[in-house]
């Protein structure tokens, strides 16, 4: 597997698995709050986890910069509501399957690009 696709499955195991209901209930309601910094802490230290697992030869700074990033860029789009707010720019169903969607999209999309800015 290549880089990437280990950073999907800790995409996956941080953004669902490791995300209990009170952080998915209270991550946005306020956009500084402890909902969110848990999570947010949590699906990074997963992501960390698995590049020191799966790339021990990457140098810390590049992995610093790119958790960093990540940790910063997944707080802005739980805790801003940016699937929302991109549903009502486009003016698409604000079905839940759409939000989540919507979601899923915009952290892989910012997963792919800080993979490749940083990590390639």
């Amino acid at each position: 597997m290549s880089l990437f696709d280990w950073l999907l499955v800790g995409h996956l195991l941080g953004d669902w698995i490791f995300q209990n209901d009170w952080m998915a209930k209270h991550k946005q309601a306020c956009l500084v709050n402890r909902a969110i910094a848990l999570h947010c802490a949590i699906y990074t230290a997963i992501q960390w986890g698995v590049l020191r697992l799966v790339a021990p030869e990457l140098p810390l700074g590049p992995l610093a910069g790119f958790a960093a990033l990540l940790f910063a860029t997944h707080w802005a789009i739980d805790a801003g509501d940016l699937a929302g707010r991109w549903i009502r720019v486009f003016h698409q169903t604000d079905a839940l399957f759409m939000r989540i969607m919507v979601d899923q999209v915009l952290h892989v999309a910012v997963l792919a690009g800080l993979t490749a800015l940083f990590l390639s």
